[in-house]
């Protein structure tokens, strides 16, 4: 693993890829939204296309948070973001199972209020937030979950 590691670090110097890790509490979001605007910031990001970046990482981290790791706060989230060909990508590694939210489909808009659901609708909105989207998982349990804006 540890090789896996410092090749993953060399790479990331390589490419000029900045990261931060949080522990896997919903009380460091904040530390992830400061990171990504102030990344926005210094491209120039408008204002709009930025908070949809902002949403759909949060969404993201807060389904790794409460899905994958059930709140557990012993659990990290590395947070890496790079720009290529115009386009800000945010990539988020993980620790645990395969589950590709690239594949969930979209609920029913009319049986979801009907039924007054509450939740549920993070992946949409990711979706629709974002240009692209794209899953990984790799063995033994290492996830990354890729969001991509063209900027």
């Amino acid at each position: 693993m540890n090789v896996f590691l410092n090749l993953r670090k060399l790479y990331n110097t390589l490419k000029k890829i900045d990261k931060i890790v949080i522990s896997s509490s919903t009380s460091n979001l904040h530390l992830v939204r400061e990171f990504i605007e102030k990344k926005g910031d210094d491209l120039k990001i408008n204002t709009n296309t930025l908070n949809q970046i902002l949403v759909s990482v949060d969404e993201a981290c807060t389904n790794i948070i409460k899905h994958n790791y059930n709140y557990n706060e012993n659990n990290t989230i590395e947070v890496e973001t790079e720009t290529k060909d115009k386009k800000f990508i945010v990539t988020l590694i993980y620790k645990g199972e395969d589950f590709d939210t690239t594949k969930k489909s979209s609920p029913d808009m009319k049986e979801y209020f009907a039924k007054f659901k509450v939740g549920g609708l993070g992946i949409p909105l990711m979706k629709k937030s974002m240009d692209s989207i794209e899953f990984t998982h790799t063995q033994p349990d290492i996830n990354s979950l890729t969001l991509i804006k063209v900027i």
